[in-house]
């Protein structure tokens, strides 16, 4: 039978996979493929777990397309985080219209197709964020649109997460938000949009479910005119699509998720909406909507599937 002398030198890199105790020891040759294989296989299993871990995390963006809350265990990037989309590009028109709608359709041009169909722009966003001496952990946001020809700021908001000794993974935030927006990739459309101002909690956990709520006000929206007062050097009311207070209309939202029912997740929505005095009395309402949304991802990470249940009194999609 052949045997090998192993020498100090050699037996650091046979350590290296698996520990061994004695320096110079006679090893066959069966014996040392049998150490470098079992090293070998469990360097495989432990880079596989790590795989599975990483996969697990992935959140299924057409469920949470809304602005995702930062949780305690954040690492702290350094600098600034950039993110966002835009699509700008030729329209070659070959007929009457640049782009094809249904009469009557529900959601515009988006419900006969989206390739090629939606007008160019795009949504750029800036973040920050802060860890404090006592672990509470900050990000401020901005984001910036460009849908028309000028230059919309939609978000400026502030957020603090692990900072309830209680609910560590609560995260408070305040400022102007894209809001409760549950979506429908297909023909982009939000079937729940509750975009504005105000301040809220999410992710605030009760016994492993956990619970969003916030107040938040529509933007007034504001179309830019030209005025004759001369004091005004630029002589237009406004610039934009988004003023910076709000129009009247408000509204309380919830969401209750994280729930498992087997191999389905329930998310749960109840919102009630409000106007106040700013809004003419014979055109104030009362608006509540309640959803039901039950998902299911494929095993093999090919996609969900998902039913959706939707009522609203005196509303659509926003309350």
């Amino acid at each position: 039978m052949k045997t090998v002398k192993m020498l100090p030198l050699a037996m650091a890199v046979v350590a290296a996979l698996c520990p061994i105790s004695v320096l110079a020891q006679d090893f066959t040759q069966e014996q040392i493929d049998a150490i470098v294989a079992k090293a070998v296989d469990k360097a495989l299993a432990d880079r596989q777990t790590k795989i599975d871990a990483a996969a697990n995390k992935k959140v299924d963006v057409m469920t949470n397309p809304q602005t995702t809350a930062a949780s305690p265990d954040m690492a702290i990037p350094f600098g600034l985080k950039f993110s966002g989309y835009a699509r700008y590009g030729a329209h070659f028109q070959t007929g009457d219209q640049k782009y094809i709608g249904v009469d009557g359709s529900y959601n515009g041009a988006s419900a006969i197709g989206r390739l090629g169909n939606e007008g160019n722009g795009g949504e750029f966003q800036i973040t920050k964020a802060f860890k404090s001496s006592q672990g509470a952990i900050w990000d401020i946001n901005v984001m910036f649109d460009h849908w028309s020809d000028e230059v919309n700021l939609k978000k400026a908001y502030v957020g603090v997460t692990n900072v309830l000794a209680s609910n560590p993974g609560a995260y408070i935030w305040a400022g102007r938000d894209f809001h409760q927006r549950p979506q429908q990739g297909i023909n982009d459309y939000f079937w729940m949009n509750h975009d504005g101002q105000g301040a809220g909690v999410k992710n605030f956990d009760i016994g492993g479910v956990q619970f969003d709520v916030a107040a938040v006000s529509q933007v007034e929206s504001c179309s830019p005119e030209v005025m004759a007062d001369e004091s005004n050097p630029s002589r237009i009311t406004c610039t934009g699509g988004s003023g910076t207070g709000d129009d009247g209309h408000y509204a309380l939202t919830t969401k209750t998720h994280n729930i498992k029912a087997g191999p389905i997740d329930v998310e749960v929505y109840a919102n009630y909406g409000f106007d106040s005095k700013a809004v003419d009395n014979d055109a104030q309402i009362d608006a509540w909507q309640g959803g039901l949304l039950l998902s299911h991802a494929n095993s093999d990470d090919s996609g969900v599937n998902k039913v959706i249940l939707r009522y609203s009194d005196n509303a659509d999609n926003s309350v």
